[in-house]
């Protein structure tokens, strides 16, 4: 036989003496076009491995449950049964591994960690599978460059500023450190220069002076695409904490100690320091163009796309924040609420995608008034790399940019009119999340909200009925990617969409204030509603196929590809992931069901 592929898991856990007792036991057998490979109720024996072609599994209503690929294995989990509950059939001429069930057992038996894969949920596996990539977490620093990490300087100031004028602007700016010019050379101005004037010149100090005569003007600089790691190695030598950052020779900010560590610990804490220091919307910007990055760093060492998700609900809310309170007056701001919906108001956005906000004021206020900012927002939100909403859920459109009796007018009427259009619109509310502003509109229009929806049963079934909105034509959707020259997935549609909305739907009837679908899930969870272990097997679901859309969209980023974090090619899926991914959908159907039955719908 052909030599067997040990490379993959579980079988890379395998030691020597039970490869080769799995090799000498192991046949390879062949199967024609739509030939039958396994029956129901066929006694368990063999565990295949596809070598080459496809296999599909199929139900006894004929509808298709998974395709299997090379270096996939069906059907595991008939293993530990007597019989096998669907049909396999070959959907191309396939070559298959056929080891004997007896062979597997002993193998689990005595082997744990190969034994572990086959009792592992959809977490155990992702650990497994994301569980060495701290290895890589110094690879940042020989990988990184200087303009990943530096603080950009907008001005030289003149070396004539008093003493005490440039603490001022250091205590305005937030920053450790000040550039100076002065008679054609260029000067540092940092913390500890305060301190040691006061220790030299404390009986005698003159804090109207000007600043030059103490700055450093013997400076230690770095090219701006320097690697971060000659900047440090430049510090150690100099036995300084920061260097000066140089353009064509020209300084344009600082790069410290303390930066460098953020950069290597938490990307995160350097894009909330430079949120929190910025003061004009260009520096937004370029904190906003970062965040990709500091996405995909944290991603490449081990940070779960939930948790990232959640680290970026706060750094946004504080970007749009910021954005807005540097756009509109103080008098809109006082007196109108700005929102965000959608996955960004639950907190399971992680890479930009399109806007979904509103804005509600006060009566007092005109539309007029208040376009002209809800305008310049939107364009600004989109020089940020957040493209505008194809459904126009966006501030800058008057229906979503309303005076709070016209906005609580348009809640009650999604309620009253159960359409298609309106209980989509339903569902992004309810996920609505204050940003900034007079949070006391929202609340209010909340609980305009609960008042239209007690006790609605018919209004409740409609909003639940959406679940079932991307259903496919009754023969599953792995039936129709066999058909497809690239075999791609819509995992939004297929996976995170039902669960996500069915979750929405159970815990609007409970009232659950909660937006976060893993929040809702735990509720839910604790109020009986649903069963426990399906509610792991949900929150798991989930958490999977978020990995998969994040990993999705920052592969298309790094290649320069149009970002469709939604469209898998399963082909491009290891052996592993498309078992989990498998394993996420099941879990998506069991799911629906429960909601189907939970509401009485009928498909």
């Amino acid at each position: 036989m052909n030599r067997f592929d040990f490379s993959t898991a579980p079988y890379n856990a395998l030691t020597t003496r039970q490869r080769t007792k799995l090799e000498k036991a192991t046949d390879i057998v062949f199967f024609d076009d739509h030939a039958t490979v396994i029956s129901p109720q066929d006694a368990v024996e063999t565990l295949y491995i596809i070598i080459k072609g496809i296999v599909q599994e199929v139900d006894a209503d004929g509808e298709v449950l998974a395709i299997y690929h090379p270096s996939d294995s069906f059907d595991t989990r008939a293993l530990f049964e007597q019989s096998y509950r669907h049909s396999f059939i070959a959907a191309e001429q396939s070559l298959l591994y056929a080891i004997p069930k007896a062979v597997i057992r002993e193998l689990i038996e005595k082997n744990s960690e190969f034994g572990a894969y086959f009792f592992a949920n959809i977490a155990d596996k992702l650990k497994a599978q994301t569980g060495n990539k701290r290895e890589n977490e110094l690879a940042g620093l020989f990988t990184a460059k200087i303009k990943d990490a530096y603080r950009p300087y907008d001005e030289l100031h003149s070396g004539e500023i008093s003493l005490i004028q440039a603490g001022k602007i250091m205590q305005e700016n937030k920053s450790k450190s000040l550039l100076i010019h002065h008679n054609g050379k260029i000067g540092l101005v940092a913390e500890s220069l305060f301190r040691d004037v006061m220790i030299q010149s404390g009986d005698t100090l003159d804090p109207h002076a000007p600043i030059h005569q103490w700055a450093c003007f013997e400076l230690i600089s770095a090219d701006v695409d320097d690697f971060m790691f000659t900047a440090l190695l430049k510090m150690m030598n100099h036995r300084i904490q920061r260097v000066v950052v140089t353009k064509n020779g020209d300084p344009i900010g600082m790069l410290e100690q303390i930066d460098i560590l953020a950069f290597l610990s938490n990307h995160s804490h350097l894009i909330a320091e430079k949120l929190e220091v910025a003061t004009s919307l260009g520096e937004l910007t370029r904190v906003a163009t970062q965040m990709n990055a500091t996405i995909a760093a944290l991603f490449s060492n081990g940070m779960q796309a939930k948790q990232l998700a959640q680290l970026m609900q706060v750094l946004n809310a504080r970007l749009f924040e910021k954005a807005w309170r540097l756009i509109a007056p103080e008098h809109i701001i006082d007196k109108s609420c700005l929102i965000v919906m959608g996955s960004e108001g639950r907190g399971e956005q992680v890479l930009k995608t399109d806007q979904d906000n509103a804005l509600i004021f006060d009566d007092d206020l005109t539309l007029e008034e208040v376009m002209p900012y809800t305008q310049a927002f939107s364009a600004v939100l989109d020089d940020f790399g957040y493209p505008p909403c194809q459904g126009k859920i966006m501030v800058n459109n008057p229906s979503w940019c309303k005076p709070i009796s016209e906005f609580k007018q348009m809640v009650g009427s999604w309620c009253r009119t159960a359409s298609g259009e309106n209980m989509m619109n339903l569902a992004i509310f309810i996920d609505a999340k204050p940003i900034t502003g007079k949070q006391e509109l929202f609340y209010e229009v909340k609980d305009h909200l609960q008042f239209y929806l007690q006790n609605d049963v018919g209004m409740l079934m409609s909003f639940a009925r959406v679940v079932n909105q991307f259903n496919e034509d009754g023969q599953g959707f792995f039936a129709q990617i066999l058909g497809q020259e690239k075999r791609k997935m819509d995992i939004k549609k297929m996976g995170t969409f039902p669960i996500v909305h069915g979750v929405r739907s159970l815990s609007l009837q409970a009232r659950i204030t909660e937006t976060n679908t893993f929040e809702r899930i735990n509720k839910l969870a604790e109020m009986g509603i649903i069963e426990k272990q399906l509610s792991q097997d949900v929150a798991e679901a989930l958490a999977y196929l978020m990995h998969t859309r994040l990993k999705n969209g920052l592969f298309s980023i790094k290649h320069g590809l149009e970002v469709q974090p939604n469209q898998v090619a399963t082909e491009n899926l290891s052996t592993l992931e498309r078992d989990l991914l498998k394993d996420a959908l099941q879990v998506v159907k069991r799911f629906k069901h429960m909601v189907n039955a939970h509401f009485h719908l009928s498909n």
